[in-house]
């Protein structure tokens, strides 16, 4: 059966089909609420009364996964790298030493995580130099996954940034190569490697992310935008100066509300506030208190409603932990039971998380 309002089919073709168009053919008075077949890109689309969207059965952002359980991975403390894991159960606050879950030792590192897997590369496993091994976690069973080759990076890097499309794609960045590796995490496979828009990928550098694109800022204060909205290999590389913070050991805070957070000030420590950046803009809002103040090097993890630091360095590497709260920008240092246990210290590790 079709459906029109007035003249104009607003439902129904030929067979119970909804009527099919090309991009370039969409009805030019569209009525709102008003559904096609775009044959163009072989999807549902509706009129929302000013442009035509995607329609799908996904679930928005802030509800594809609902994260329940962050964990850190590695860090350091005098020079010396670990293997340790600590877990954090985010309803109840409880951090657990998980032991030496790692396959090579490391810090100054990044990485990302798919569903089951948390990936931290660019380990030589024998201090906090540049490598190319890559340590990676099972979250399911929470033991090491071992190791292989397809996960190593194919550029040696220290101290690089991770940009990450959801539990899809990764692309890691800077640590001394302007080149940027492409990591497929659902498969676990480093597909291939390309040259960074410009110098600023050669700096040491931090990252924060969006659900359409994450940002990756140097010491220098150049930045680079990684934009996969329209589809996680459809990205593309450019810059956004708006969206970067004072120095790279002050880390990226994820979040899925549109906002995301890192240090305005100092260097490996000397953080007193978190730079407040509204994606949909890409300007910054001002800043808010951190929660433990004169860091840097800071292990953060994402969640629902709120995100744990698991981990600093305020003039020594610790096992100091917060907890931030993303709709109120607060947080509280947490105490005993809830901070990283089973090593001295270990800052400049990496977190991934689960549902």
């Amino acid at each position: 059966m079709s459906y029109f309002i007035g003249s104009t089919q607003v439902f129904g073709g030929t067979g119970g089909l909804p009527p099919r168009f090309t991009t370039t053919t969409r009805p030019a008075s569209p009525v709102q609420g008003q559904v096609i077949f775009n044959t163009s890109i072989n999807k549902m689309e509706m009129y929302d009364g000013s442009v035509w969207r995607e329609t799908s059965n996904e679930r928005p952002f802030l509800y594809r996964q609902i994260i329940t359980t962050g964990y850190v991975l590695a860090g350091y403390k005098d020079s010396v790298p670990w293997k340790n894991v600590n877990k954090m159960v985010h309803a109840t606050d409880v951090c657990t030493n998980l032991g030496d879950q790692l396959a090579y030792v490391g810090a100054y590192s990044s990485g990302a995580c798919s569903e089951t897997l948390g990936f931290i590369w660019a380990f030589d496993n024998s201090g906090i130099g540049a490598g190319t091994l890559t340590s990676t976690f099972n979250m399911a069973t929470e033991t090491s996954a071992g190791s292989d080759t397809l996960w190593n990076i194919r550029t040696s890097r220290d101290d690089c940034g991770t940009v990450f499309k959801e539990h899809q794609y990764a692309y890691i960045i800077g640590g001394g190569t302007a080149d940027i590796d492409i990591f497929n995490l659902t498969t676990g496979t480093m597909l291939k490697t390309e040259t960074g828009p410009d110098s600023s990928t050669t700096n040491n550098g931090s990252t924060v992310n969006d659900e359409n694109a994450g940002y990756f800022w140097g010491d220098s204060g150049a930045s680079v935008k990684v934009n996969f909205a329209t589809g996680p290999m459809n990205y593309t590389l450019g810059t956004a100066g708006n969206i970067v913070a004072a120095h790279s050991q002050q880390k990226g805070i994820n979040s899925k509300i549109g906002r995301g957070w890192a240090g305005n000030e100092g260097s490996y420590n000397g953080g007193y506030n978190l730079r407040r950046f509204q994606f949909s803009t890409e300007t910054s809002l001002g800043t808010v208190a951190k929660p433990v103040t004169n860091c840097g090097e800071e292990n953060f993890d994402m969640g629902q409603a709120h995100q744990y630091m698991m981990g600093n360095y305020d003039g020594a590497q610790n096992n100091r932990g917060w907890k931030f709260t993303y709709a109120s920008e607060t947080g509280v240092e947490l105490g005993a039971g809830s901070v990283r246990t089973g090593v001295p210290g270990a800052s400049s590790g990496h977190c991934v998380w689960k549902g």
